[in-house]
């Protein structure tokens, strides 16, 4: 089978309006975030068509195990979504399987970033310089950390690897696709002093410390695939495929076309069901996720 997707919208103070303009979404002009294909208790996506049309995917990852073949775990473990920064996102970090598990009741945050666009002269958050926890807490007291953060320019098409326990944050202009362990754990360091709801957001300093490594790890090059593998393909044609044991989770970057007589545009999230054969015709650009 082959489910069409419709994404849980979440509102962020630096949210903005191009998941709407852009995939023609009914959400507001400060939606930070869609999450595509979520089976997350906080944000799971729905079903738009098909014998299950109505029901979350949580839902029938839950009753109808088969579907995923038989995936050997409670929870759905990924979530993809899109992410619109416009403004500048909190300084953070994500716990890893352990620390989330013994803390959070949760699986740890690993994900992979694939930049849709950017404005100009954009740059990215991804990891630190100092060498100790000391030298990293005094940069924090003296309100310098944002000078020991490692910054990297960014353009279309670039993907980052963001293991647990990674510093990062995406800046102002950013709009990419994520594709993460299924967790909403975040833990916040710095967040440039915004309020919400006449509040300043919490920060989370000490388990955010506990989890960092000093000195920090170099970026990885090396997608996650002990949790999950993806790739950004170009159709042309018409090509046939066999999804994954697990399934096969695709995001239409771009272009329009068919998978089976089903019609594809850009924006689509989309599950094709285990071991399931499917065509995919047209000229297509698009994200395939597998769970590992």
């Amino acid at each position: 089978m082959i489910f069409k997707l419709q994404p849980h919208f979440s509102d962020k103070v630096w949210g903005g309006n191009k998941i709407h303009s852009n995939y023609g979404y009914n959400c507001s002009n400060h939606t930070g975030e869609a999450w595509g294909i979520s089976g997350h208790k906080n944000g799971a996506s729905i079903i738009k068509d098909g014998p299950f049309k109505g029901k979350s995917l949580r839902e029938i990852y839950q009753s109808n195990k088969s579907l995923f073949g038989d995936y050997p775990a409670d929870e759905f473990p990924i979530l993809v979504k899109v992410i619109d920064a416009n403004d500048d996102l909190s300084i953070q970090v994500h716990p890893d399987n352990a620390y989330a598990k013994k803390y959070e009741n949760s699986l740890g945050k690993t994900e992979c970033w694939y930049i849709l666009e950017t404005e100009e002269n954009t740059d990215i958050i991804i990891g630190h310089l100092a060498k100790t926890k000391d030298e990293f807490l005094k940069y924090m007291n003296e309100s310098k950390l944002e000078t020991i953060l490692k910054k990297f320019s960014i353009k279309p098409e670039d993907a980052f690897n963001i293991y647990a326990g990674t510093i990062h944050a995406i800046c102002k202009g950013t709009f990419l696709l994520e594709i993460q362990q299924s967790s909403d754990v975040t833990y916040r360091l710095y967040d440039y002093n915004r309020l919400s709801n006449g509040k300043l957001r919490e920060l989370h300093i000490d388990k955010a410390m506990d989890v960092i490594p000093f000195p920090d790890n170099e970026l990885s090059k090396e997608k996650p695939t002990e949790f999950f593998d993806y790739n950004i393909i170009i159709n042309h044609k018409e090509t046939h495929l066999k999804a994954h044991q697990y399934g096969d989770y695709l995001f239409i970057i771009d272009g329009q076309g068919k998978i089976n007589d089903k019609a594809l545009i850009i924006g689509d999230f989309l599950m094709v069901t285990s071991n399931d054969d499917y065509i995919l015709s047209g000229h297509l650009k698009y994200a395939k996720i597998q769970i590992n």
